[in-house]
């Protein structure tokens, strides 16, 4: 996880999918083509399905991993949910990111409180 800081590749493609999410793309529409925008917006799920499989199986800690990145992943779940969704139902595949989707939704139920 720690190496995600240093990942320039993973950092830029990121910003591109936080980019083409806020210029209103329908990021759903880049599922079916074969694309410079689709391959990073895959990049960046399967990373973070690895993160949230590890976190499923104990191999990560979620305490520490959720204040860290508790934001960015709720963020990144809204920017790609709809992708995710058009995704599952093209490859006939409900399974794909299903542990991003989980971990996004039992964050989204109980965010990072503020310290006091």
């Amino acid at each position: 996880m720690i190496q995600q800081k240093a990942d320039a590749s993973l950092i830029a493609d990121i910003q591109a999918v936080y980019r083409l999410h806020e210029d209103g793309n329908h990021l759903s529409s880049l599922v079916g083509e074969d694309s410079v925008e689709r391959r990073k917006i895959l990049h960046v799920l399967n990373n973070q399905e690895f993160i949230a499989v590890g976190i499923r199986l104990g191999a990560f800690d979620e305490k520490v991993y959720k204040q860290m990145q508790c934001s960015n992943v709720l963020k990144l779940w809204t920017a790609t949910s709809g992708f995710i969704h058009e995704l599952r139902k093209i490859d006939k595949k409900n399974t794909l990111f299903q542990d991003f989707e989980k971990l996004a939704n039992r964050w989204e139920q109980n965010p990072i409180k503020k310290l006091t």
